[in-house]
């Protein structure tokens, strides 16, 4: 069976749905696009929701724009869509996907009137021996002018047909990693104070991000009010993989009773 190489083959625009009042942000993982979410953002959208997933500083382009930005830059996108969002619609809720669910969470520290969150496959913490060991000795050195990229091998979808679509950078930039970590860093400082009703989701065969995410987060969370999904068909990109429908429904739902 061969392989499907990741790859971003023709111009990624934001996702803009109008519905009602009540509109939903979305924010897309690392290296990934807006499409992530083109399954659930019309679902949410059939539901009445006014929907916006936009694409975040560095990405749906080419590696190297991405490798010219910050995780300030990737939040002041989020940033600018909530706003954007908040002159049409009188409630937002926020739902991230992966690194998403990173800037989601921060997103939620610096604006409490957020009315509820969805994290979906959120990294908290990674657990991979090339981040633990490896890149430390790139980009801490002057070794980060000399290996600038990792190569990506595999699209973290178990889905074939969507596995095929998926689009995303074939390769990552090393000082971006770095931006990744040090998001992770603030964000596990914010959660304690992090309020809002929150649904967390992630698949037990996740490669990318470790389930145990989903547990350390509910931990950890300040919300009084935290729902979780397992899912047992997908990989990490859930919202495109075989569990889509029900992740779908369960969001939709959450949505709805928090508005």
């Amino acid at each position: 069976m061969p392989k499907h190489r990741p790859r971003i083959s023709q111009p990624i625009r934001p996702i803009e749905l109008i519905g009602g009042k009540k509109g939903v942000l979305l924010l897309h993982g690392f290296t990934a696009t807006p499409e992530c979410f083109k399954y659930l953002a019309q679902e949410l959208n059939q539901a009445g929701f006014t929907v916006l997933a936009p694409v975040l500083a560095g990405h749906g382009s080419v590696p190297e724009h991405l490798e010219e930005t910050e995780w300030h830059d990737w939040y002041k996108s989020a940033e600018e869509a909530y706003h954007r969002l908040r002159q049409h619609c009188s409630s937002i809720s926020v739902l991230g996907l992966s690194m998403g669910g990173l800037l989601t969470l921060h997103l939620a520290s610096q604006h409490p009137g957020i009315k509820a969150l969805g994290l979906l496959a959120t990294p908290l913490f990674l657990d991979s021996w090339l981040l633990r060991f490896i890149f430390p000795l790139i980009w801490k050195t002057p070794l980060k002018y000399l290996y600038r990229y990792q190569k990506k091998y595999a699209v973290a979808i178990n889905d074939p047909v969507e596995k095929r679509r998926y689009q995303t950078y074939e390769k990552i930039p090393v000082v971006s990693v770095a931006n990744l970590l040090d998001l992770q860093k603030i964000v596990r400082k914010e959660l304690v104070r992090i309020r809002q009703p929150t649904l967390i989701a992630h698949a037990l065969d996740d490669d990318t991000v470790p389930f145990a995410n989903l547990d350390y987060i509910r931990a950890c969370i300040g919300s009084d009010e935290v729902e979780t999904l397992t899912l047992k068909k997908s990989s990490h990109i859930i919202t495109l993989d075989y569990d889509r429908e029900v992740v779908a429904k369960r969001v939709t739902k959450f949505f709805k009773k928090h508005f």
